[in-house]
C-alpha cells in the first residue's frame, strides 16, 4: 500500500498569500465589529469628505467608549483610526471634485457582502441558482460550438420550447409560480447585485494602481514620457486583463443601450405589482428599486477614475523638463523615508533619509510633512543692548502696539444703547462713543469683533464709514458692513412689577 503523501504543502504558499490580502486583516481585526459598523452605516451610500467623517467617526467612538467596548485603543483619534484604515487598504482617501473624501475599498466591499450573507443565513445554493448554472453552460457551450449545424438545431429547440409555452397560454393554461420559488429567485437577483459595486470598485482600484506604476516606471525611464507612456498602454489593458475590467465593459455595452435601461426600469415597475412583492420589506423594495442607479454609479464611478487618470497623465506628460528629474528624484527618497514612519505615533523624530529608494506606494500626500530643521534649533539670547528700545516705551505706548480695546468698545456700546430711541444702535452710533484716544484703525476690527459676538445683524451690500487716527496723527477711512446691535432686555422698574 503506498504511504499518503502531504498535499496540502503544495497549497500552503497561496494561502499564506490570501492571508495578507486586505480582506483577511479586515475579518481578522480585534475592532472587526465595530469598524464595520462605522464603515457600514457612513461610507456604503458614497464618499464622505475627510473632515466631516473624521467628526463621524470621533462621535461614534465617544459612543462606544460608554458602552465599555474593550476593543478601542483609549489613545487613537478618529483620525489615527481613519489614518490606519488608509494604510490597510479597507478605504480610500483620493481627491473627488477638488475635495479630498473617504470610500470603501473592494476589499471592504467584498467583506461587507460577506458578513451580510452570514448574519441573514442566506444560502447560495437554490434552485435559481442551479438554474443560473445550467443555463450559462448551455449558452457557453452553444457559443463554443463552432458547427453552424448544432447551432441551428439548438434555436429550433428553443423555439420549439416557446412556442408550446405560447400556445399553453393562449389555451388558458397560467402555471402559477409558489411565492416561494420567487422570493428565492428575488434574493438570488439582489445576491449577485450585492457584488457588483465591488467588482467594478477593483476596475477603479487597478486604474490608480496603474497610474502610480506608470509615473514610477516613467521616471526611471530615459525616454520621453510621451513614448513611455504610449508603451505603457500597449502592455496594460485594464479592460482586457481583468474579469471585471472586461465585465465593465460589457456593462457599458448593455447600458449604453437605451431599450435595455428603459427594459430593465419597466420589469421592476412590473415586479413591485406583483401580489408577492406586498410580503417584500421597504428595504428590499428600495434595493430593487435603485438597481438602476446603481448600476449607473458603479459606471460613472469607473468612468469618472478614468478622467481623472486620462487629466493626471495629460499633465504629467506635459510637464516635462529636462532639469527636474535630479528634483523627482530626491522627492522621491525622502517620500521614501516618510514612508518608513508610517504608523509611528509620538513625538515628531528626525531619520537619516536613506538615498536610492523608489517611490512608495503612498495612500495620500495628507501623510507626508516637510519641516524646517532650523525650527529645531535654540533662539539665540537676548542681549542687554536689545532691550533699550523697549525699556524707552511708556506704558501708554506699549498698550498701543497691543490689539484692540475690547473694554473701551463694550463700554461704548453701552453708551450708545443707552442714548438710542430704541435700544439699537448700529456700528456709527457706537464708533461716535468710543474716545478720541481709542479712534485706532486696530479698533475697527475689534468693533466688528464685539458685534459679531453681540448678535449684531448685518446688511448686504451695504456699508459704514468709520473714521480712524493712526498713531503717527494721520486719518484713514474704513468701510465696514452696516451693521445693527440687537436691543437689550430691559430691566423692569419697581413700579412696573407692582403693577
Amino acid at each position: 500500500m503506498t504511504p499518503p503523501s502531504s498535499r496540502a504543502a503544495g497549497r500552503l504558499a497561496r494561502f499564506e498569500q490570501a492571508k495578507a490580502r486586505p480582506e483577511m486583516t479586515l475579518l481578522r481585526a480585534h475592532s472587526f465589529a465595530w469598524v464595520m459598523a462605522v464603515l457600514a452605516e457612513h461610507l456604503v451610500d458614497g464618499p464622505v469628505e475627510v473632515a466631516q467623517f473624521h467628526e463621524v467617526v470621533d462621535v461614534e467612538l465617544s459612543r462606544l467608549r460608554t458602552l465599555g467596548d474593550d476593543s478601542l485603543d483609549g489613545t487613537m483619534s478618529a483620525r489615527d483610526y481613519c489614518h490606519t484604515w488608509v494604510a490597510r487598504q479597507w478605504i480610500n482617501r483620493a481627491l473627488v471634485d477638488q475635495v479630498e473624501k473617504y470610500s470603501l475599498t473592494a476589499a471592504t466591499l467584498d467583506v461587507l457582502a460577506f458578513s451580510d450573507r452570514l448574519v441573514d443565513r442566506r444560502s447560495t445554493v437554490s434552485e435559481s441558482r442551479l438554474k443560473q448554472i445550467l443555463d450559462a453552460v448551455a449558452r457557453l457551450a452553444d457559443e463554443a460550438d463552432p458547427d453552424p449545424q448544432a447551432r441551428v438545431d439548438r434555436l429550433d429547440r428553443q423555439i420549439a420550447a416557446l412556442e408550446a409555452q405560447r400556445a399553453a397560454l393562449l389555451d388558458g393554461h397560467v402555471p402559477v409560480t409558489p411565492p416561494a420559488r420567487l422570493h428565492e429567485q428575488l434574493a438570488g437577483v439582489m445576491d449577485l447585485a450585492r457584488h457588483l459595486p465591488a467588482d467594478f470598485k477593483r476596475v477603479a482600484d487597478s486604474v490608480y494602481a496603474m497610474h502610480r506604476r506608470f509615473v514610477g516606471e516613467a521616471q526611471e525611464s530615459d525616454t520621453s514620457r510621451g513614448e513611455a507612456l504610449q508603451a505603457f498602454f500597449a502592455d496594460h489593458d485594464l479592460l482586457e486583463a481583468s474579469d471585471e475590467g472586461r465585465a465593465f465593459r460589457g456593462l457599458m455595452r448593455l447600458w449604453g443601450n437605451h431599450r435595455e435601461q428603459a427594459a430593465l426600469r419597466k420589469d421592476i415597475d412590473e415586479l413591485l405589482r406583483q401580489d408577492f412583492a406586498e410580503e417584500l420589506t421597504a428595504e428590499q423594495r428600495r434595493a430593487l428599486r435603485a438597481l438602476p442607479r446603481m448600476l449607473v454609479d458603479s459606471a460613472e464611478d469607473v468612468q469618472e477614475t478614468y478622467r481623472r487618470l486620462s487629466q493626471s497623465l495629460e499633465r504629467f506628460v506635459q510637464n516635462q523638463s529636462d532639469g527636474d528629474r535630479e528634483v523627482r528624484t530626491r522627492v522621491a527618497r525622502a517620500q521614501a523615508a516618510a514612508h518608513a514612519l508610517f504608523g509611528r505615533r509620538g513625538r515628531p523624530v528626525a531619520v537619516d533619509v536613506q538615498l536610492g529608494a523608489q517611490l512608495p506606494d503612498i495612500q495620500s500626500i495628507t501623510q507626508l510633512q516637510l519641516t524646517d530643521p532650523r525650527l529645531r534649533e535654540r533662539p539665540a539670547g537676548l542681549s542687554e543692548d536689545d532691550w533699550g528700545e523697549v525699556a524707552s516705551l511708556t506704558p501708554e505706548q506699549m498698550r498701543e502696539l497691543g490689539g484692540p480695546a475690547l473694554d473701551e468698545l463694550r463700554r461704548a456700546l453701552d453708551v450708545a444703547t443707552t442714548r438710542h430711541d430704541v435700544g439699537r444702535p448700529n456700528l456709527g452710533d457706537v464708533w461716535a462713543q468710543v474716545s478720541p484716544e481709542h479712534r485706532r484703525p486696530k479698533n475697527v476690527l475689534g468693533l466688528l469683533h464685539v458685534a459679531v459676538a453681540g448678535g449684531a445683524t448685518f446688511l448686504d451690500d451695504t456699508t459704514d464709514r468709520l473714521e480712524a487716527v493712526r498713531p503717527d496723527g494721520s486719518r484713514v477711512v474704513c468701510a465696514v458692513p452696516w451693521g445693527v446691535f440687537p436691543a437689550r432686555p430691559t430691566t423692569p422698574t419697581p413700579q412696573e412689577v407692582t403693577a
